[in-house]
C-alpha cells in the first residue's frame, strides 16, 4: 500500500478513537511523562494493518488527532504525513507477542527513569504499586540504548512478558493496556509507584513489603473496572481545567 495524505481511509471512527489516545499522550504529559518531543503512544488499528503511531517532533502536549501515522509491523508507513519515530519497533514487536494489547505507550517519566537506572527490584508498597501485583515491572537491561531495530523490539517485548509496564535501564519505561483507558493508567501509576519506593528508600526507615496475595486481593478491590473509568474521566477532567 502506498503512503496516504488522507487520514482514516477506512473507518472516519478511527479519529474519533484517536482523539483519544491524542488526550492520554496530553495527561501523561500533565502527570510528569514529559521529554522535549520524546515519548509516543500507538493504537492497534482495527482492520489489521498495523498500528497508528504518534509522529515525531512533537511534545506529549501537543499531539492531537491529527498527529499520527499510520505503520505495518515491519514500520513502513501506510497513512498520514511526518516523521516516524526511530523506536517503531518497541511497539510493534509488544503488540505481536501481546495481542491483547491494544495500546503501548512508551516515555521516560523521571522517577520511574531514576529508579531504573538503578538495580533495586520494584516493589508494590502503595497503592498505586498494587496496579501492578499481578506481574511486577520487570526491569529490561539489555541495553540503555533506544529500541530501534525489531530484535531488541522483541527482546524488550519478552522481558515484558505479561506484565502491564517494563522499566528500560538508563533510559525510561514502557506500558500497556487493553484500551487507552488501562494504558494512561499503566503509565501514571507506574510514575506514582516509583515516586513512593524512591522516597521510602531514600528515608532509611526500615519496611516490609505486603504479602502479594493481599497486595492481588487487594487490586482486584480498588482497581476494578468501574474505578478504572472513574479514574480515567478524573484525569480528562483535570486535563480539561489544565489546558483551560
Amino acid at each position: 500500500m502506498s503512503n496516504s495524505d488522507a487520514l482514516y481511509s477506512q473507518d472516519e471512527s478511527i479519529g474519533t478513537v484517536l482523539n483519544e489516545v491524542a488526550r492520554a499522550h496530553r495527561i501523561l504529559e500533565m502527570e510528569g511523562h514529559g521529554d522535549m518531543s520524546m515519548g509516543h503512544l500507538s493504537y492497534r488499528d482495527p482492520f489489521g494493518r498495523g498500528l497508528w503511531l504518534k509522529k515525531g517532533n512533537l511534545g506529549l502536549e501537543e499531539v492531537t488527532a491529527a498527529d499520527f501515522i499510520l505503520i505495518d509491523f515491519d514500520g513502513n508507513v501506510l497513512e498520514g504525513q511526518g516523521l516516524r519515530h526511530l523506536e517503531w519497533p518497541l511497539h510493534t514487536e509488544i503488540m505481536l507477542a501481546r495481542p491483547e494489547v491494544n495500546v503501548v505507550g512508551h516515555s521516560h517519566p523521571f522517577k520511574a527513569t531514576v529508579f531504573g537506572a538503578g538495580d533495586i527490584e520494584f516493589s508494590v508498597v502503595n497503592n498505586h504499586g498494587v496496579y501492578f501485583a499481578e506481574h511486577g515491572v520487570p526491569r529490561f537491561a539489555a541495553t540503555s540504548h533506544i529500541i530501534t531495530t525489531q530484535e531488541l523490539g522483541k527482546q524488550l517485548a519478552a522481558t515484558l512478558g505479561s506484565a502491564d509496564a517494563v522499566l528500560q535501564a538508563n533510559h525510561g519505561a514502557s506500558f500497556v493496556g487493553r484500551n487507552i483507558k488501562e494504558a494512561t493508567l499503566a503509565g501514571i501509576f507506574l510514575e506514582k509507584a516509583a515516586d513512593f519506593q524512591l522516597a521510602l528508600l531514600a528515608s532509611g526507615m526500615s519496611y516490609e513489603v505486603p504479602d502479594p496475595e493481599e497486595s492481588r486481593e487487594k487490586f482486584r478491590r480498588i482497581y476494578p473496572e468501574r474505578a478504572k473509568s472513574n479514574f480515567w474521566m478524573y484525569f480528562n477532567r483535570k486535563l480539561d481545567r489544565f489546558e483551560a
